[in-house]
C-alpha cells in the first residue's frame, strides 16, 4: 500500500510517496515566497501555496516507480499558527499571517495581563505568534477584513479544505495555539470574550478532527488538478513539527523529538497534564490520544544560518558549485577549525524573538565577544553554538520541572551537518539519535495517511512500523565541560540585555 504525504514548511512544500514500511519511494518540492512588509511581520500568499502543492505532487508522481492508482491515502502537515481568514465563499481575504509573524506583540502583552485560567498553556507569557494575539491585531488594525472573515483556518486545515471541500479544524493546532482545552469542554469562550474577541468562535468551523481522522475523500476537482484518482481518503494532519514527532517515533513518555528547520521545536510526551513557566503546554490529546504534549521551541535556528549564508557567504557559491557540495558544507569546513566556544564569541539566537523559556517577542539577536581576530568561521560556529545553547536552556527547563528526557531523536536540515549535530550533542551532554528518513514531518504525514487509509489501527502502531533509527551522535565529555561556561554566559546575557533589547525593538516598531 502506498500513501501520499504533504509537508508544507516555511520555505517550501514537499510531497512524498511512502510504502507501509516507511520507505520513501519518490519526492517532489516547490518553493514559495515569504513577504516581510515590516520588521517582525511575515506573510505568505495562499495562491502560491496551491501552485506549489500542485507542482510538488506532480513532480513526485513523475519520479514515482509506482502508478498513481496505487495511492490509498493522503495527509498533510503545515507550519503551526499560520492563519488564513476566508470569506463566506471560502476565498482568502488577505495574505496569511505566517507563524513567525510577531506584529501582535502589544496584543499578546495585554492578553497575558488578564491572567485568565486559559493561559495555563503559556505561564511565562503569551506568544505574539499564537492565534488570539494575531486575531486581536487583525480586529484592531484591519477591522473590515476581520468582519468579513467567515471561516478561520490554519494552513494545515486549508490544505484539507482544498483537497476535499470540507471545512474542519485539526485538534493538534487548536489545542497548541488557540487555547482549546478538551478536558474542560473545549473552546475557552469566556477567555475570548475577556480579551475582546467575543465574536471569534463564530468564525471557527464546527468540525474538529484528530491526526489520522478521515476528513473526506479527495474531490474530483482536486484529483484532476493533481493528476490523482478521485476518492482517495484524506486524513487530517497537524502542525509540521508535531506531526514530525510521529515521524521520529516519539510515541512514549520520556521520548523527546527535535524538529530542526527554520525554527527548532522540542516536544516530549507525558502521562499527566503539567503546567509551568518556560514551556508551552502541556497539551492534552494533541498528538497521541491519552497523552500530553510538552513543547519548547526556538523561533530562529535554521533561518539564522540561511541569513548568514545569504549575506556573508556569497563568495563560496562558485566553489560549492564547482565541488558539487552545498555552501553550508564549506562553511562547516571553515567552522570546524575553530575551537569550542569560538574563542569567546557568543550568539543569542533571538533574531525573531524568544519562544521558550522566556516567551519574549521583543528580544532580538546578539553577537558578543567580537574582536579583530574574529573571522567568518568564528561567527558561523558561534551561531551554531548559540542555537545549541538555546536548546540546552529548554531541555534544562523540562528537566527542572520533572519532565524526564530519556531519549533525544532529531530530524531536519541540521542533521545533514555532522559538525552541527556534534555541537548539539556536546552542548546538551546527551546522545542524539537520527532517523533513516530525515524528513520526519513528511514521514509523520505518511503515518497519518496510513492510519486514515486503514492500513494501521492507530498512530502508535503505524509509527513503530514505519520509523527506523539510523545514526547516533555521542557527546564528548571534555567538550561538554568546556561548553558549560559558555552556556551559562548565554543565559546571563539575556537577562542583562533584556532592557536594552526591549527599548530598541519598541523604538523601531513605533518609528
Amino acid at each position: 500500500m502506498i500513501v501520499l504525504a504533504l509537508d508544507a514548511g516555511t520555505e517550501a512544500i514537499k510531497a512524498g510517496l511512502f510504502d507501509e514500511q516507511g520507505q520513501l519511494l519518490a519526492a517532489g518540492s516547490r518553493k514559495y515566497t515569504t513577504y516581510f512588509p515590516r520588521p517582525g511581520w511575515a506573510e505568505q500568499d495562499p495562491a502560491e501555496w496551491w501552485d506549489g502543492l500542485v507542482g510538488a505532487v506532480r513532480d513526485c508522481l513523475a519520479a514515482s516507480p509506482v502508478p498513481a492508482s496505487a495511492i490509498k491515502g493522503i495527509s498533510a502537515d503545515a507550519t503551526t499558527c499560520t492563519l488564513l481568514p476566508l470569506d463566506a465563499a471560502g476565498q482568502p481575504l488577505r495574505r496569511a499571517l505566517l507563524w513567525m509573524d510577531v506584529r501582535a506583540t502589544e496584543q499578546a502583552g495585554r492578553i497575558f495581563q488578564t491572567g485568565h485560567e486559559a493561559l495555563r498553556y503559556s505561564l511565562a507569557g503569551v506568544s505574539a505568534e499564537w492565534m488570539p494575539a494575531k486575531l486581536l491585531w487583525l480586529k484592531e488594525n484591519e477591522p473590515a477584513i476581520y468582519q468579513q472573515t467567515a471561516h478561520l483556518l490554519e494552513y494545515t486545515d486549508w490544505i484539507a479544505y482544498r483537497l476535499t471541500g470540507r471545512l474542519a479544524l485539526n485538534r493538534n493546532t487548536i489545542t497548541q495555539r488557540w487555547y482549546y482545552h478538551q478536558p474542560s469542554g473545549g473552546w475557552p469562550l469566556d477567555f475570548y470574550a475577556t480579551i475582546g474577541l467575543d465574536d471569534l468562535a463564530a468564525k471557527f468551523p464546527a468540525d474538529i478532527l484528530g491526526i489520522g481522522d478521515v476528513v473526506a475523500p479527495l474531490s474530483a476537482e482536486a484529483a484532476h488538478t493533481l493528476g490523482l484518482p478521485p476518492s482517495i481518503p484524506v486524513a487530517m494532519g497537524g502542525g509540521d513539527a508535531f506531526v514530525g514527532l510521529l515521524g521520529l517515533g516519539v510515541v512514549e513518555p520520556g521520548d523527546l523529538g527535535v524538529v530542526m528547520g527554520s525554527s527548532n521545536v522540542l516536544s516530549s510526551l507525558t502521562t499527566d497534564e503539567v503546567h509551568f513557566p518556560g514551556i508551552f503546554g502541556s497539551f492534552p490529546d494533541a498528538v497521541i490520544p491519552g497523552l500530553n504534549l510538552v513543547e519548547g521551541g526556538q523561533v530562529s535556528t535554521g533561518s539564522i544560518l540561511n541569513w548568514f549564508k545569504r549575506n556573508f557567504a556569497g563568495d563560496l557559491i562558485p566553489q560549492a558549485e564547482h565541488l558539487g557540495v552545498s555552501v553550508y558544507q564549506l562553511l562547516d569546513d571553515e567552522a570546524s577549525r575553530i575551537p569550542p566556544g569560538a574563542e569567546g564569541l557568543i550568539v543569542l539566537d533571538y533574531f525573531q524573538g524568544n519562544r521558550t523559556p522566556h516567551t519574549d517577542s521583543l528580544a532580538r539577536g546578539v553577537i558578543t565577544g567580537l574582536s579583530l581576530q574574529v573571522t567568518r568561521a568564528h561567527v558561523f560556529r558561534a551561531v551554531m553554538e548559540g542555537i545549541a545553547y538555546g536548546m540546552k536552556d529548554i531541555l534544562d527547563t523540562f528537566i527542572q520541572h520533572h519532565c524526564p528526557v530519556s531519549r533525544v531523536i532529531a530530524c531536519g536540515g541540521a542533521t545533514h551537518s555532522p559538525l552541527f549535530m556534534q555541537i548539539y550533542a556536546d552542548v546538551i551532554g546527551q546522545p542524539i539519535d537520527t532517523t533513516r528518513v530525515t524528513e520526519a514531518s513528511l514521514l509523520g504525514s505518511a503515518i497519518a495517511a496510513a492510519v486514515g487509509s486503514g492500513l494501521y489501527a492507530d498512530l502508535t502502531e503505524a509509527a513503530r512500523a514505519m520509523v527506523s533509527i539510523s545514526g547516533e551522535y555521542q557527546p564528548d565529555a571534555e567538550r561538554h565541560q568546556q561548553y558549560q561556561f559558555y552556556a551559562q554566559q548565554y543565559r546571563e546575557l539575556y537577562h542583562q540585555l533584556r532592557p536594552v533589547m526591549h527599548t530598541v525593538t519598541q523604538h523601531v516598531v513605533s518609528s
